[in-house]
């Protein structure tokens, strides 16, 4: 079953402006993994600190694996330590509704 990923986080101030440039150059890879329906950075208009990863994966089984690559490359501390707070990571089953 089809899964539904986002990954959602708040930059800490001297990140938001590289962020995305990072985030365009990781997702061709990411992209290219087994499993990568679509993944897309969308940024909240209101605070632009404030991001979402918008992810489709075939299975939660892909992305786990995919994870776990993201967290043995590194990318993940890396993520992490631009952000003032999170991110934080929710998977959702894509219903037939």
């Amino acid at each position: 079953m089809s899964v539904s990923v986002l990954v959602e986080g708040t930059l800490k101030d001297e990140f938001k402006d590289v962020f995305p440039v990072i985030c365009g150059e990781g997702f061709k890879v990411t992209r290219t993994v087994e499993g990568c329906q679509n993944i897309n950075l969308v940024i909240n208009r209101e605070n632009s600190n404030n991001f979402v990863f918008t992810e489709v994966w075939d299975s939660k089984e892909h992305y786990d694996k995919y994870f776990a690559f993201r967290l043995e490359d590194g990318t993940i501390a890396a993520i992490q330590n631009m952000c003032s707070d999170g991110p934080t990571v929710r998977v959702f089953d894509i219903t037939a509704a």
